[in-house]
């Protein structure tokens, strides 16, 4: 039995929009822009927690185990939800990004 889309409860092409979406704020996030934490928290929120939503549901339906990909998208969801935390973090402390040329204060 394959689940696909087709034929079970699968969000992979709402977790593939939502990777799509952190994609485009990644150079928000990398300039420290608020706009950039919100967004890849908010996202990495939405991947880790589909993930894991998809992964009760067929446990309970088809009593599946946790497999490689699924670990994969929760480990990348914490990281996102980390680099989000740590750039946050940097902006509340009024840090800015810095260009790896330019010297650090």
């Amino acid at each position: 039995m394959s689940l696909n889309g087709t034929q079970g409860p699968n969000d992979g092409w709402l977790v593939l929009i939502a990777l799509a979406f952190a994609l485009g704020c990644l150079r928000s996030l990398a300039h420290g822009s608020w706009f950039g934490v919100a967004a890849i928290a908010g996202v990495s929120l939405v991947i880790g927690w589909v993930a894991m939503e998809d992964w009760l549901e067929n446990r309970e339906v088809l009593n599946a185990d946790a497999g490689y990909g699924l670990v994969l998208v929760l480990a990348a969801s914490v990281a996102l939800a980390a680099s989000a935390v740590v750039r946050g973090l940097q902006l509340a402390d009024g840090r800015r990004a810095t260009p790896s040329w330019e010297p650090r204060p």
